[in-house]
């Protein structure tokens, strides 16, 4: 039986942390490298990929409430569910990334974000500049 994943769940980011951590506890982001990298393992096949230290139910507790979230997806395999992310790595960092962006410029922030993003982008490299701008020039011009 395969349980249909929703639309991705992802409810913080955390600006302090690196990597995937930034969207996902330190264990749910080495799980879900494990399962991109394996491409749809079972518990133990992520626990012998992770050094074999990890706890068999608290793996498979985590994994379980990825699927609730919408993250992965999970499949009946014999006597065994396997796992599968619900969209690839890039597209579930899209996914936030999109929902942080329309966050920021839907909110009271809208003005502070966008001064920030202009700022950064001359300490940046002045050529991000220059692609805001084309960005912008290609946006008005569809909209006319």
């Amino acid at each position: 039986m395969e349980i249909m994943a929703q639309k991705p769940s992802i409810q913080s980011f955390k600006l302090d942390e690196q990597g995937l951590t930034q969207i996902f506890g330190e264990l749910e982001a080495k799980l879900m490298e494990a399962v991109w990298t394996l491409d749809q393992p079972t518990v133990q096949d992520v626990i012998d990929h992770l050094g074999g230290q990890h706890n068999y139910k608290t793996t498979m507790t985590v994994l379980n409430r990825l699927v609730d979230k919408g993250i992965l997806r999970r499949r009946k395999a014999g006597r065994a569910f396997t796992y599968a992310g619900a969209t690839s790595r890039e597209e579930l960092l899209a996914t936030v990334f999109d929902k942080m962006v329309r966050g920021m410029f839907g909110s009271e922030f809208r003005q502070i974000a966008l001064a920030q993003m202009i700022e950064t982008a001359e300490e940046i490299d002045e050529s991000l500049l220059e692609d805001i701008s084309r960005l912008i020039e290609k946006r008005k011009q569809a909209d006319e």
